[in-house]
């Protein structure tokens, strides 16, 4: 079992070189058999200029030991910037599929868009960064919020 452990570690460790990601935490733990990586407390991560820090961050692997699925849980800050816009927030939970380019956060989501100056209250945020669409829920006893400036017409 340690020599599976081992061997996943430098897999995952290539992987990560190889892809110019930096994850950092407390604790590290790996499941090989079903291809799971854990990083537990203060865990951090850092791709280019995108940046999220958790509780916890769960990496889920395919068969090619390419990261399909990354979830980032408990206190979740972020910092990232896709297709030209600055977002910045924190949520319960995000989940982000680099697959289908999708963004999935929940749980006392705040998103700002600092490229727009748009504010976002709410309890689910989907975003497809693919196709620009974002799905956004709030719950029975807190509405979604959104805070944007309008310009003045001349």
């Amino acid at each position: 079992m340690k020599k599976i452990l081992i061997l996943f570690f430098i897999t995952f460790i290539t992987f990560i070189n190889a892809e110019e990601i930096d994850i950092k935490a407390d604790h590290f733990h790996a499941d090989d058999l079903n291809k799971v990586a854990y990083f537990e407390g203060n865990a951090q991560i850092q791709q280019g200029q995108n940046s999220f820090s958790a509780s916890q961050v769960i990496v889920y692997f395919n068969k090619k030991k390419k990261a399909i699925k990354y979830e980032a849980i408990g206190s979740v800050f972020f910092d990232l910037i896709e297709n030209g816009i600055h977002y910045r927030g924190e949520a319960q939970k995000i989940l982000y599929s680099p697959n289908s380019s999708m963004y999935f956060f929940s749980g006392g989501v705040k998103l700002e868009d600092l490229t727009n100056n748009r504010k976002i209250s709410a309890e689910v945020i989907t975003l497809d960064l693919n196709t620009g669409l974002a799905d956004i829920k709030g719950s029975d006893t807190k509405p979604v919020h959104f805070r944007f400036e309008i310009e003045d017409r001349e």
